[in-house]
Formats: C-alpha cells, structure tokens, sequence
C-alpha cells in the first residue's frame, strides 16, 4: 500500500494570516495537503469546508477529535460547556458571578504550560488573598461576551477559544502588569518556546534530540538563572 496524499485540517490554522499560513505550507512534507474541514462525503471523494480546496479522494477519514469539556461537579447552569469551551469567563480563568471563588486554572493550549498556570495560579491567589481586584460582575461579563462576539465574526472554530496561539504573551504581559509581586515571564522561556515551535515545524522527526545553535544563548541563560534562585533560596 502506497500513500499518495494525506490531507491534514489541523485545528486553528484558520486563524492564521497569510504569511503565516505560506510559512505552514512550506513546512508540510510533500505528500501532505493542508485543507480545510471535511464537511460531505460523497463517491469516494472529499469536499471541504472552503471552496477553494479541491475534492480529494480518500481511502480513509481518521478524526482527531480531541476532548470535551466536562464539569459535572458543578449543578445547574452555572457554566456552558456545550459549545466545546467553558462560558462565560473573563480572561479564560474568572467566573463574572463568582470571582476568583470560581477559577478555571489551566484552560489554555497551545502554550508554555507551567509558566503559563503558575502566572494564571498566581493572580487567582492575589484576588482571594485581596491583593488585587477584578472589575465588576457586569464588567467581566460585557468582556468575555464581547470576545465571544469576535470570534464570531472572524468565523473561527468556538472549540478554539481557548487556544492561545500568537497571544499567550500578551494575556501574561497583561496578568503580570496588573498582579503585584507576579514577576514577569522570562525572555530566555519565550525565546526557547519559539525557537522550539519553528524547529518542531522544519524538523518533526528529529526536534526531541536536536539542538540548534541559536538556543544555546538561552539555554545558557536559563541555566544562569536557576542557579541564581538556587543560591538565593540557600541564603
């Protein structure tokens, strides 16, 4: 059995511009086609979402259709989890009626994950402890409606809500600028996370074991850093 094509509609590429989008193509090894959903199929052959991508004929449709929501601890309609996000909360983390009573720690993907949660963790703490306040309940929920809203109108997948990619940067620039005593994130984990991302594209079979001349500076300015905290921690 010879593969003659594998077409590939991975999650939230719609999102991408179009030097983005150019710079995905060029990455995908030959044989593999990026289209968008399968919406219909009929004889054997594949029509997708957007008019543009040809119909393919297929042998085999594999769906990757990654996990639900689910909160079943919590009663009544205190959360919407139907639309493949949780609803409404304000900067993917706050429940508008309940504050920091009731925080989803975590929701985002596509990130830097540990440094990510302990950013969100550490605001969470700041609030319950009254160190920092949120905006009101009408507040919170006028803004996380609105980003509702614009994803709508960009026409992209709700599922994708909380998908942080291009924009997790920022929203922790935000966090930290608001939390008192939440240091910053350091440029050495952003630097090493994109160079990360880039390599993982060009070189997918061999990223786990690669390093690449251009991550050394930061790995070295990693390690200078944790020894650092080390000694400070031992004084």
């Amino acid at each position: 059995c010879v593969c003659v094509c594998v077409c590939v509609s991975p999650p939230g590429f719609d999102r991408f511009d179009a030097d983005k989008m150019a710079s995905f193509r060029d990455s995908l090894p030959p044989k593999v086609r990026l289209c968008s959903n399968v919406v219909r199929v009929e004889g054997g052959m594949a029509h997708f979402e957007k008019g543009e991508d040809e119909p393919a004929e297929v042998d085999t449709i594999l769906w990757c259709t990654g996990y639900h929501y689910s909160v079943p601890f919590l009663t009544g309609d205190v959360v919407e989890t139907r639309n493949g996000r949780i609803e409404p909360l304000y900067e993917h983390l706050f429940h508008p009626s309940f504050g920091a009573r009731l925080s989803f720690i975590g929701l985002g993907f596509r990130i830097l994950p540990f440094p990510f949660f302990e950013i969100q963790a550490k605001w969470v703490a700041k609030c319950l402890a009254g160190g920092c306040e949120l905006p009101t309940k009408q507040e919170m929920l006028r803004r996380a409606l609105s980003f509702y809203e614009s994803i709508d109108r960009e026409g992209a997948r709700i599922d994708m809500t909380h998908c942080m990619d291009g924009i997790q940067w920022d929203y922790l620039e935000r966090i930290t600028s608001q939390v008192e005593g939440c240091e910053k994130l350091e440029d050495w984990k952003i630097q090493l996370y994109e160079l990360n991302r880039a390599k993982k594209a060009k070189h997918p079979n061999q990223y786990r074991d690669l390093v690449l001349p251009e991550e050394r500076p930061f790995m070295d300015a990693g390690r200078e850093a944790m020894i650092r905290e080390d000694h400070h921690h031992n004084l």
